[in-house]
This record gives structure tokens, sequence and C-alpha cells, in this order.
């Protein structure tokens, strides 16, 4: 069949993350016999023209459309993505009577409810490798949806769900089929890299295990540096990102990992998304190091022991402390990200926080990124909690942006403290700063013309704690 992908994400977030995993879906399919063409609406100029042309040249049999996520998880000045990508279903339908298929992480979270939200025919669920060309053949010939395992589709005025099946094993995205990668490097994006899929850890808060699941499944560390080597050799890439939900859980893993590339003397950059406290160690930086990380990315979200806690991280504040000293000693630099106001912070809880990031994130090389606010995604520990508190009625969709904010705490007291730390902490940051952050992109956008390794954040300490904006910040910041 001749089939049409495409990439519906058009929020940059600074950076444009490239669709890695629409990359996989997009491999799959053609190596069960399809057609397969993509459209990146991301490095689209006219995203509806770019899409409509696509649709006119193809003419397909199929489309997919993967979607990245619902809204920017901003409470402050929140932003949801379900107009543009309704838009894009509209141009969909107005060329073409093909049927439209759903999926990206956004829906994996939504699951049934994409369908009731969106002018669609099919969404799938979980990872899309067998699904899509499973629901290819049952379209080319059988019709029998329910043999598909992760397909969501309309039957009698209803909506079917079936649940998804996770891959036991999974390779490369060949994502270089499928991208112009000079539009993404020219914007400083980084090459991503899955290095595992799933996540056991049980966060309320997140929808990691709705979008890959709840167990780990770990890619062979000689395959993942094959990748690895392989891009860096045709691709020339400037940084490579570890996109893992977790990439130091297991630790074992990410150490392997690490040997490997310096066993075979790779001498590329790389960068790690996600750090959790609860697998910190001095062997894994110490590798890491050695093996290329210019940076990494850690995710401890509070430093009070109530509040992680209630947020369901395993670990407590001394698991935080320790973390924060060994990345110290590192060198590398990092990027740390906070979440106040979830269940059970108070003033109290929020100010232990707060406070620690004053006395042991001031080092250089660090960026502190602070967010006000939780995010309720469906199925979540965190949804239930808020039905049951009243914070969201019973029967919500979730589909636009809700937020949980602690009733013990006030959203302005929360603010007035993190605006107190961004006036004596420059590398302190809100995700709520107007322009979408303190730079509101000129300074990353100089860098990557100036051809600098990406991630640009790692150059924010630097710039935030010059005196002229470190004074027009301590001034205006206004959230």
């Amino acid at each position: 069949m001749r089939v049409l992908l495409v990439y519906a994400n058009q929020a940059r977030d600074l950076l444009p993350p490239p669709p890695v995993g629409l990359a996989y879906v997009a491999q799959a399919a053609r190596r069960a016999g399809h057609e397969v063409a993509v459209v990146d609406l991301l490095a689209a100029r006219s995203p509806e023209v770019a899409l409509a042309a696509a649709l006119r040249r193809v003419a397909p049999e199929v489309v997919g459309v993967s979607v990245r996520s619902l809204d920017n998880v901003v409470a402050q000045r929140p932003a949801s993505h379900i107009a543009s990508v309704a838009a894009n279903l509209a141009v969909i339908r107005r060329e073409t009577a093909a049927p439209i298929v759903l999926g990206g992480p956004a829906i994996s979270i939504l699951g049934a409810e994409a369908l009731r939200a969106l002018d669609a025919d099919f969404a799938i669920v979980g990872e899309g490798e067998e699904v899509f060309p499973a629901l290819l053949a049952e379209l080319a010939s059988g019709q029998r949806f329910e043999r598909v395992d992760g397909l969501c589709y309309r039957l009698g005025g209803q909506v079917v769900a079936r649940a998804p099946a996770r891959l036991a094993t999974f390779s490369a995205s060949s994502l270089e089929d499928w991208i112009d990668w000079r539009f993404y490097e020219r914007h400083g994006s980084t090459w991503p890299v899955q290095t595992k899929r799933g996540c056991s850890l049980g966060c309320v808060y997140c929808g990691y295990p709705r979008i890959e699941g709840e167990c780990h499944r770990l890619r062979e560390v000689g395959d993942v540096v094959d990748e690895i080597q392989r891009v860096a050799r045709t691709i020339s890439p400037r940084t490579f990102e570890i996109v893992d939900a977790t990439f130091n859980v297991p630790m074992a893993h990410a150490v392997a990992l690490c040997e490997e590339i310096i066993r075979r003397d790779l001498r590329v950059r790389l960068t790690a998304t996600t750090i959790n406290p609860v697998a910190a160690s001095r062997e894994l930086f110490t590798a890491m190091k050695r093996a290329g990380f210019i940076s990494m990315m850690v995710t401890p979200e509070a430093a009070s022991d109530r509040t992680l806690a209630g947020l369901g991280k395993g670990y407590g504040r001394d698991e935080v402390v320790r973390t924060a000293l060994l990345v110290r000693e590192s060198g590398i630099p990092s990027a740390w990200f906070f979440l106040l106001g979830g269940p059970g912070e108070t003033r109290e809880t929020a100010e232990e926080t707060v406070s620690f990031i004053e006395e042991f994130l001031s080092f250089p090389g660090t960026l502190v990124i602070v967010t006000t606010g939780v995010r309720v995604l469906p199925g979540t520990a965190l949804a239930e909690r808020a039905v049951a508190e009243g914070v969201v009625p019973r029967g919500t969709t979730l589909v636009e942006p809700v937020f949980y904010l602690s009733r013990e705490v006030s959203e302005r007291w929360l603010l007035e403290r993190v605006n107190r730390a961004i006036r004596n902490h420059p590398n302190v940051v809100h995700t709520a700063e107007e322009g979408g952050g303190p730079t509101g992109g000129l300074f990353e956008r100089s860098l990557s013309a100036l051809g600098v390794a990406p991630p640009y954040w790692r150059f924010l300490p630097r710039l935030l704690a010059l005196p002229p904006l470190r004074a027009v910040r301590g001034r205006t910041v206004e959230f």
C-alpha cells in the first residue's frame, strides 16, 4: 500500500526534536513491503501547505499522523497542541478519502479518547512497529481489526480499544532514511538514540508506562554502539542524545554502554535526557565522562522527603543530595528539573526544595529548571488522586491541559519563592518565564549558526550570570 506518515509536531521548545518514533514505524512498514513516504511538518515553513502538497504527490491509501505531545505542560501559560493536530486532520480529510491512523506518545497517553477528540479512523497505543503493519494488512484484506493488539477503532458507534503488546526487542531507528538532518542541525538538534524502552519506576504523574510499558526492555549495548558508530560515520551529528525514559536505570546497562563506546574509541559527543538519583554513582559519571558525555539532565523533581514520597519517586532527599555532590565532582554540565506543587507539597516542603537548589546547585555548569503545577495525564495515579480530591471533575478527558497544585500551598507563594531564587541565583529558570525562556531562544539560535555542538542549555548558566541580563531578570521575571 502507499502510505504517507506525517510528523505533526510543530512545537520546537527552543530546539526541534527529530521524529525518532515515526522513523521506527516507517522502517517497519517499509520492511513489510509497503511504499512509505514521510512529511515532516516541523521542518516546513507552511505546515498545512506542505501537508496538502505531500498528499497530492503521494496519493496515499493510508495516512499515519504522529502526535508527539498534548501541550507545553506549563500551568502559567498553557498551550494545547490539539488544535494544530485537528487542523492537520482537516487538511487530510479535504485532500483524500484514505483512512487516518493516529500514533505517537500523545496518542498512547490518550488511548481511546484520541478517537473521541480527533477526526481519525484508528489510533495506535504503544509501540507501532508491529501494530501499524498489522493494521495495513487488515485494511488490505481482512478488516478484522480485533486481531490487532494496541489498536483503537470504531465499531457500531463505539470506540474499541485493544491493549498494547510490547516488543521484546528493537534495534536502530534508521532515522537518517526519513528526515532532512540539515534542517535539524541548523537548529541545534541532537541525534536521538534509544538504548531501552519501558520504565519500572512508579512516579505518580508520568505517562511513560502508557507509552512504553512498565518493564525495561534493554538493547544489547553492542547494537546501540553499532548505531552510533554508523551514524557518526555517515551523518556526523554534532551530539548524540540518549532519549530513554531513564538512562541510568538499570545502572549496569548504562555503564556497559559507556564502556563499549570507550573500548571502540568512538570520540563522539553524547548527552543524556534523564539521570535518576535512584541509580547515581561515581562509577557511572566517571564512565560517562570518559565515553564523551558533555552534558546530562538530572530529574529529582524535589528535595523533600514528603514531596518525593507524594510524587512516588522511590528515593529520598539523601539520594538527591548525594547525586548533586557526585555530579559536581564529575564536572559534567547538568540541567536539573524540579516540580513544585505536587501531592503533599507545603510551604515547608517547597522551601526544602528551593533551599536545596540554592545550597547545592550553584556550582559552575549547572542549570536549574523549575515548573510549578503538575500536568495531570490520563491513566496516572495522579489523575485518580485529582479526581478523588475534587481537583478534576470525574469524567474529564484530560485532552486539554489540567494541572494539579497542592491545596496546602498557594501558587502565588511558590512563584514568589522561585523569583527570589532567580534573583540570587541566575542559573535558576522557571518554565513560565516570558518568551519561552530567559533569552527567548536568541542565544540558542546564535550558537547553532556558529556551529557549536548542542545541547545549548549547557552554556546558559554563564550567560545568565552576566550582569546586564541578571539585572533585567531580577527586575522583570513574571509568571
